[in-house]
């Protein structure tokens, strides 16, 4: 069974990037996809240090929930896909500092199915989902969709953005048209 796993990168919990996250993980269910929410802000995640033990190791010597519990997941997920509010023209603290502690596992996420989400005032936007996808295309992850930007700012407010809803469930949509596509293809190896 095709595993997703969402990432919320948001501090607000049921904020508005939580919804648009939980809206394209329902699509993800209704096409029959195990899903899961990693929600970073619940979990104890160090910043990297750049002490480059990873380098000679093959992983992380910090011994926190990204050592032990993320990277697990990441790495028995067939599709990633990262929701950020947009701060300062970029991907949250969370996001960032989840972003800098996969370099121990790089190469490892090759071939991945990857996704983003941000939600924001509307400035902004496209440098976050640009820091989003540049991560996923510095680990040599699939991206077979522009991403979503949601446009909200108030709790809740990203309800009444109806496109950003629709291209949520597109984003679930082409994800798995993707999975489907590269299972076929080994299929005729």
């Amino acid at each position: 069974m095709l595993r997703v796993l969402g990432i919320c990168g948001s501090p607000r919990a049921g904020g508005n990037t939580d919804l648009l996250l939980d809206v394209m993980l329902r699509k993800f269910e209704e096409l029959n996809a195990n899903t899961e929410k990693l929600v970073l802000k619940d979990y104890n995640i160090k910043p990297c240090t750049s002490c480059r033990y990873c380098i000679n190791a093959g992983c992380c010597c910090i011994d926190d929930d990204m050592t032990n519990i993320i990277i697990p997941k990441l790495l028995a997920a067939d599709v990633i896909v990262i929701a950020s509010p947009v701060y300062f023209n970029n991907v949250s603290a969370y996001v960032k500092t989840f972003m800098d502690r996969t370099w121990c596992i790089r190469g490892k996420l090759r071939n991945k199915i990857g996704g983003g989400i941000v939600v924001g005032r509307g400035y902004g936007l496209e440098l976050a989902l640009t820091a989003i996808h540049s991560f996923m295309l510095k680990h040599e992850m699939i991206l077979g969709h522009r991403g979503v930007s949601g446009i909200a700012y108030e709790h809740g407010e990203v309800r009444k953005d109806s496109r950003a809803i629709k291209d949520a469930e597109k984003l679930a949509i082409r994800l798995n048209e993707l999975v489907q596509a590269i299972k076929f293809e080994r299929k005729l190896r």
